[in-house]
């Protein structure tokens, strides 16, 4: 831009130094006194000397221009600097986060009947004989909406804003389901489950009339947090958008787990007076390691607005762990036995399974950013977060149950409940409102 003015400035002074030349030239033929005649050695006009234009590549110290100053008006920084509206170097955000994500699923765990029905069949599943109603399970749980929070710090590492860094925290909070229920709720409470031994549907009966009463207790817990560390190149600028690609690391953490109790008193029969509480717990964790690489496309919409486009995508691994425990507690004549394993979790499948996966990361971003002062701005946005191949908690609950292994039994035949190591997907998404400040 300098360069074009001083290219005209320059012409305008050949001209202005003709036109002199011409006036000179023409007062030689008028009749004048010979001492105020002007010889021709004495009127030629050298030009002056001008500055050299600066060249293209000069550095211009653009973080300590002026306030207020537009860096469009700084020499050799119109075109690549346009954007770079600010002498700042840092920026920091904050957001809320109000997110949902894709719940647990998590297989019949309790089951009623209706009054009258046959305690050999009360609770029941898949048996045309009997009309049982899934009272809890076979649906997913924590798939509610949830407050969480992300912040971001960045830092420019040249002074025309085309390469930075960035590091990127998110979490959503935990989410937490109960349930309970007992004889209050309804005289028919079971525990649905696949004997292997008959190869059959059967349940274990918490509260039937005149035969057992007790309660069941279901607790769920799901938690989620990613990082990232990026390297942003710019790789377009035009007019008031840009767009940069993504270079970088990702980490994403997911814990989940499922807890069953139940407490049974047998008000009759050769177990009258026995008391039973058991439990079974699933607890897994999945940590995802990534390499990622994305694209992100920054817009100024205005004097007080713009906007930002992000997708990446992380390919690497995910170290699963889940840990089966349960325990049982029999309780008769005031005397008390412990034995490991409850009704879903026996010694075919209690302990901890370790795995890996290769698995992928996927994200997608929106903000629109609405500014309040030179360096601060409140900001708007939706943002989407998926991760492949982790094994969940309630997916890792095998119905199926070999009771010749129940204390002080031994296996016999097919070794249920198993592991079964099922891989799915974790997804979240929601609103993000925020501030960012830039120093």
């Amino acid at each position: 831009m300098s360069q074009r003015l001083f290219t005209f400035a320059w012409l305008i002074a050949v001209a202005a130094i003709a036109s002199v030349a011409d006036v000179r030239a023409l007062a030689n033929d008028l009749p004048t006194s010979g001492e105020e005649v002007l010889s021709a050695e004495q009127s030629e006009i050298e030009p002056a000397d001008g500055p050299e234009p600066a060249p293209a590549e000069t550095l211009i110290d653009y973080y300590n221009h002026s306030q207020g100053e537009s860096l469009s008006d700084i020499p050799d920084c119109a075109a690549s600097c346009e954007l770079s509206q600010s002498s700042t170097r840092f920026w920091a955000s904050a957001e809320y986060l109000l997110w949902g994500n894709e719940g647990m699923y998590v297989p019949a765990l309790v089951t009623t009947s209706p009054t009258g029905t046959s305690s050999s069949l009360a609770g029941i599943l898949n048996n045309p004989n009997v009309d049982t109603t899934i009272l809890k399970g076979e649906s997913h749980f924590n798939d509610d909406v949830r407050s969480g929070g992300r912040f971001e710090l960045g830092m420019w590492l040249d002074p025309a804003q085309r390469d930075s860094l960035a590091l990127t925290y998110f979490f959503i909070g935990q989410g937490s389901a109960s349930y309970h229920v007992d004889v209050s709720d309804n005289p028919i409470i079971a525990r649905p489950f696949f004997n292997v031994s008959s190869g059959a549907e059967d349940a274990r009966l918490i509260t039937y009339p005149n035969l057992v009463q007790g309660t069941v207790d279901i607790t769920a817990e799901s938690a989620f947090h990613a990082a990232a560390f990026e390297y942003r190149r710019q790789a377009v600028r035009s007019g008031r958008y840009k767009i940069d690609w993504l270079f970088g690391y990702t980490y994403a953490q997911l814990d989940e787990n499922v807890t069953i109790r139940d407490s049974t008193l047998s008000l009759s029969g050769v177990t009258q007076g026995t008391a039973i509480n058991l439990y079974d717990a699933f607890d897994s964790s999945n940590a995802f390691h990534g390499a990622s690489f994305g694209i992100a496309a920054h817009e100024e919409l205005g004097e007080l607005w713009t906007g930002d486009v992000f997708a990446k995508g992380s390919l690497g691994g995910v170290a699963s762990r889940t840990n089966i425990s349960g325990e049982t507690e029999t309780t008769l004549n005031n005397v008390t036995t412990t034995n490991a394993g409850g009704l879903l979790t026996q010694t075919s499948n209690l302990g901890t399974h370790r795995d890996g996966y290769v698995s992928s990361a996927w994200q997608l971003g929106l903000k629109l950013r609405r500014r309040l002062t030179t360096n601060t701005s409140l900001t708007l946005g939706y943002s989407w977060f998926l991760l492949s191949d982790v094994e969940r908690a309630g997916e890792q609950i095998d119905l199926g149950v070999n009771v010749t292994q129940i204390p002080p039994g031994n296996l016999v035949g097919a070794a249920r409940p198993a592991f079964p190591s099922e891989k799915s997907t974790f997804w979240t998404q929601g609103l993000t409102f925020g501030l960012e400040a830039r120093f």
